[in-house]
């Protein structure tokens, strides 16, 4: 066994030497593409990796992560491009990786496992080993090399499970199994309509407030996640009922994060999550989903405030988002590095004195500098690592010459190389973005012009002639993957804001064309839905992860369709859909908030203002006085205004004080 070892430490040694390339080699994604050249023998998914485990009889070592995540690439580092460990890898499993932004499909399927098995929720990397079935059997996200803290290292696991396999394979089948059984009747939960009135959202409210962070804001204790899916549901039970802690919790959350070291307060754009509790720390990774889920939650805080700090991270946002992410054709990459240069956050970080002197070189006296480094929490000791410190805004206001300040540390990070950016196309994450600048159309109206230009880009370039989408590919080539039930949703919710700002009856028409598609690849009946239509069986749940959940997304757009094309089709889908997940919605009502405001919208009744495009266009600043939140516009041939749910048109006439009136006494 030692013999065998060192032989192949050896020869992985030697091809490495050689230009060793594995397997991964021809793939187009950057986070494949960074494993090319590592000892381990990787494959891609697919049928010649689940051949090769048949054929030697090994289980499937799974390795999942992406291009922009900063502990796969601790993982990579010490494990995979370690001859030791590649040799134990490549000895006892067949070894595949997968790029979680290009399969979300199999990363939710196998994140679900991870959550079974340990009770909690999973990350990146996400580790799974498999049978030569595909059936899991063990679960781990970042796996140390050597044993250390309690924790068995890839140095322990990888032989133990190996000669386990071999030896003793019928032990390995037997929980593999029972793992597979305990998936299986997860996904087939039985109906439970939810039998609730809108306590329901008060119960919401109660549960958040009870883990809601009184004295730094946000929801838990830490690591702690922008959760937008979160804010944006107590915004709209606070627009509904009322409820002065929904606000309280919102506003004050989205305040924090504007100050805090999770927003980039140079360049603008929020960071991944924060590692502690006070909203200092970020993991460095700027995602296009995070920025394009919040920024209308933002827009949203400042229709109801008008405070200004919420328009500037509007705007400040969606600046750095064209800035690092857009291309000239208007498209939208996915992600750029928490590193720089090998070091984490090194972009974003500043010295003490460095800082203090180009403050001073501008023009600040040595006590005026000062006081700006400590207004940005620029310490002489570092607030981050050893001597460097990240930018937290300490205090509501910035002392005279901030703007100053800003750009001349703006001006310290221009010779400073910008962590690495993905430049991925994903049509999910384009779609977020996309709506985001329809949104933020009532801020700016430069916004609206660059939406059309992106929603003409991906339509473009991610769109089929027969409307089917395509789900991503790298920057520049041509779109190869089908859609997942996510593209449909997050595009036909991109089109319907559309159609809100423009009134334009090309955007619905889109909307309802990407649900009909959806419907038929995706919907199984009875409330359920598959991610993808690939042959691989991974069921939608309504979890919010790390962004929104694709079917609780679908169902609203399904809810806004019925009430716009006065289909009662769509409704009866989007109400079965609720029904088959009715049981976690009445337990735990504040865990899947798009799932809840979309239960809420169905209750309270989601309401059409119908006249001319003419009519409705100069009176939107009316419409949007309303004091109900569930309202939508729809143009059509008539001199008065009308109001509409899905049962009839309860008030019409010329006066459209009158038609509001009406809305918010019901």
């Amino acid at each position: 066994m030692r013999y065998f070892v060192l032989v192949a430490i050896f020869v992985s040694l030697s091809i490495a030497d050689a230009g060793f390339v594995n397997h991964l080699e021809g793939s187009s994604s950057p986070y494949l593409q960074q494993h090319v050249r590592n000892p381990v023998d990787w494959h891609p998914w697919g049928r010649e990796a689940f051949e090769k485990a048949k054929r030697e009889h090994k289980p499937i070592f799974l390795s999942i992560g992406y291009s922009t995540c900063h502990w796969c690439h601790v993982m990579a580092e010490e494990s995979f491009e370690d001859a030791q460990i590649a040799s134990l890898i490549n000895r006892w499993f067949v070894p595949v990786k997968v790029d979680r932004e290009e399969m979300p499909h199999l990363d939710r399927y196998f994140q679900r496992v991870f959550t079974l098995l340990r009770h909690r929720s999973g990350g990146w990397p996400l580790t799974i080993f498999m049978t030569e079935d595909l059936k899991p059997f063990f679960a781990a996200t970042y796996i140390p090399p050597e044993d250390s803290y309690g924790v068995k290292g890839l140095k322990t696991l990888l032989p133990y499970f190996g000669h386990l396999y071999k030896e003793h394979g019928d032990r390995i089948e037997k929980r593999a199994n029972a793992i597979e059984a305990l998936m299986k009747k997860a996904s087939m939960m039985p109906a439970k309509p939810i039998k609730a009135d809108l306590s329901i959202a008060k119960k919401a409210v109660e549960n958040m407030w009870s883990y809601y962070d009184k004295i730094y804001k946000g929801l838990g204790d830490r690591p702690k996640f922008p959760e937008s899916s979160r804010l944006r549901l107590l915004l709209d039970i606070y627009h509904v009922n009322k409820d002065e802690k929904a606000k309280r919790m919102a506003l004050e959350t989205l305040y924090a994060m504007a100050q805090s070291g999770l927003y980039d307060q140079i360049d603008g754009a929020f960071f991944r999550y924060c590692v502690d509790r006070a909203w200092r720390m970020p993991h460095f990774e700027k995602m296009l989903y995070t920025n394009a889920e919040l920024v209308p939650v933002y827009v949203e805080a400042w229709r109801m405030t008008k405070n200004g700090r919420f328009a500037e991270v509007v705007r400040e946002t969606i600046d750095e988002m064209d800035r690092r992410f857009r291309t000239n054709d208007g498209l939208y990459f996915g992600a750029s590095n928490a590193d720089s240069d090998h070091r984490e956050g090194g972009y974003f970080l500043y010295r003490y004195k460095d800082t203090l002197d180009a403050l001073m070189d501008a023009g600040f006296s040595k006590t005026d500098a000062k006081a700006m480094l400590a207004y940005l929490d620029i310490a002489e000791d570092g607030n981050f690592d050893t001597e460097f410190s990240h930018v937290v805004r300490v205090g509501e206001n910035p002392p005279n010459g901030f703007e100053k300040a800003k750009n001349v540390l703006k001006k310290m990070r221009k010779p400073r190389k910008y962590p690495f950016i993905d430049t991925k196309i994903i049509t999910a994450w384009n779609a977020m973005m996309i709506k985001a600048l329809f949104e933020s159309g009532s801020i700016d109206e430069r916004f609206v012009d660059e939406a059309k230009s992106s929603y003409c880009a991906i339509k473009r370039s991610m769109m089929q002639k027969d409307g089917e989408l395509f789900h991503q590919t790298l920057y520049g080539k041509k779109a190869t993957q089908p859609g997942l039930l996510e593209d449909y949703a997050f595009m036909a919710d991109a089109a319907l804001m559309a159609y809100q700002t423009t009134l334009e009856p090309k955007y619905l028409a889109d909307a309802g064309k990407w649900v009909d598609i959806a419907l038929k690849h995706f919907y199984r009946g009875d409330g359920r839905w598959a991610l993808s239509d690939d042959g691989f069986e991974s069921y939608a749940d309504i979890v919010d992860s790390y962004y929104t959940s694709a079917m609780s997304v679908m169902i609203n757009d399904l809810l806004d369709l019925a009430l716009l094309k006065s289909d009662l089709d769509y409704e009866g889908v989007a109400k079965n859909t609720l029904d088959a997940n009715g049981a976690l919605l009445m337990s735990h009502p504040d865990a899947y908030p798009e799932a809840m405001r979309a239960w809420i919208r169905m209750e309270r009744g989601v309401v059409a203002i119908k006249a001319s495009r003419k009519m409705l266009n100069a009176n939107r600043d009316e419409i949007a006085s309303i004091r109900y939140p569930f309202i939508l516009m729809e143009a059509v041939d008539s001199d008065r205004f009308l109001a509409c749910d899905m049962l009839s048109c309860f008030a019409s006439g010329k006066d459209l004080k009158k038609i509001k009136n009406v809305i918010e006494g019901r």
